[in-house]
């Protein structure tokens, strides 16, 4: 098997290998009917078939890391309780379940981000539509481009080297049990805040969940992160695996804050932020701290000590962050939708005290979000202040406890 090792795509993932946590993430897919255990796991194989980026294992040796072919079963359970990735998934980097009329979807960060995985969920269900339904779905071979190449990244944008002056101000991030809260949001009345504050709907988002965490954190100061997809600015639009980068905000508050206070210059920081050449010079920046550490001579747990302090020195920790899919799933045909009723996507908190994961699903924006704060009423806090910026949500609700 050694014959067939590569290294080629560790780079793009290997960051979740120096988290302090395993970060695995999670799609629940809601069907109009039960799931049906046998077809699911016919669908998926025969997507397998066409998609070889995800026919792979990770193997340590010593200090590297290298991805193989993965010649065992690929097996679809059944339930929603959480397996150890790869350990109890025959090496896989991901896994499908089902329980009821949902359908699962969990995998290991390193494998891809959300966008990525989006492509290859879509031609799972696609395929399970055709057994299930008779959908006719056309099948897509997924093909992998190469991964982006990191020197001429860094040769494009020489500061990316300079290293971490220390002097950012670092918030304390939460480190409790994380506790899941569900919120449903009108999209159309979203857009229509939005519109009337002249801003993006992503900026109006992002903004009045500032004030939900400056009133449920209790502080007039909130630091924010928000992804940012690069796959079409580094030449990878159908890249599978991690191409994404992020930015941090400050929003300082006087009392009794509005939305109108602030939104705008949140919103021209965020407009400045997503042009092609600045998502990319950040990327340099922040992959380049991985380069660095993954050169070390030393073992995953220093690399793991030396990733994480570099990280926070640089002023990368927030209260909260917030990732937008908008459509989730970027199915092949729209009539995709015809059979999927909802939509979840989970994710724990990394490098934050709150992760908001938001998706843009029939009409409204669901938002997953999980807290390590130990507090309680996050539903209701975000609730009132939507509702007091005439944006209606649909549902609140704390669940408790997480997943397991």
């Amino acid at each position: 098997m050694a014959q067939n090792r590569s290294s080629a795509y560790i780079f793009q993932g290997v960051m979740y290998f120096y988290r302090q946590e395993k970060i695995c993430c999670r799609y629940e897919i809601t069907l109009r009917d039960e799931v049906d255990l046998a077809l699911l796991q016919a669908a998926q194989d025969e997507v397998l078939s066409r998609a070889e980026y995800f026919r792979q294992q990770l193997v340590w040796e010593k200090r590297d890391a290298y991805l193989e072919p993965n010649d065992q079963p690929c097996l679809v359970f059944q339930g929603s309780q959480l397996r150890e990735i790869p350990e109890e998934t025959n090496g896989y980097l991901f896994y499908f379940s089902c329980e009821g009329p949902v359908i699962y979807l969990n995998w290991h960060h390193f494998l891809s981000d959300g966008r990525g995985m989006a492509s290859f969920a879509a031609l799972v269900l696609e395929a399970y539509c055709n057994r299930r339904y008779g959908a006719g779905f056309v099948g897509m071979t997924l093909v992998t481009p190469p991964p982006y190449d990191e020197q001429a990244l860094f040769d494009r944008f020489p500061s990316c080297h300079a290293k971490n002056d220390q002097s950012e101000q670092v918030p304390e991030i939460a480190e409790g049990a994380a506790h899941r809260t569900l919120v449903r949001v009108d999209k159309a009345s979203l857009v229509q805040r939005a519109l009337a504050s002249g801003v993006k709907p992503f900026s109006c988002l992002t903004a009045l969940l500032t004030l939900s965490m400056r009133q449920y954190l209790g502080r007039d100061e909130i630091f924010y992160s928000y992804s940012a997809d690069t796959r079409d600015d580094i030449g990878a639009p159908d890249a599978p695996y991690n191409c994404v980068t992020s930015f941090q905000g400050r929003a300082a508050f006087g009392p009794d804050p509005r939305l109108e206070d602030f939104v705008g210059a949140l919103d021209r920081e965020v407009k400045s932020n997503l042009e092609p050449e600045r998502k990319l010079e950040r990327m340099a920046q922040q992959m380049n701290w991985i380069y660095e550490v993954s050169k070390l001579k030393a073992p995953l747990k220093i690399k793991q000590r030396v990733f994480q302090m570099g990280e926070y020195m640089g002023g990368v920790p927030s209260d909260f962050w917030i990732s937008y899919l908008g459509n989730p799933l970027r199915p092949t045909s729209p009539e995709l939708m015809d059979y999927i009723e909802d939509f979840e996507v989970w994710v724990p908190p990394d490098g934050a005290s709150i992760c908001v994961e938001a998706a843009s699903v029939n009409g409204q924006i669901i938002l997953c979000i999980q807290d390590k704060t130990l507090r309680s009423g996050l539903a209701d806090v975000i609730r009132a202040v939507m509702e007091q910026e005439q944006v209606r949500v649909i549902q609140a609700q704390d669940r408790t406890p997480a997943f397991t």
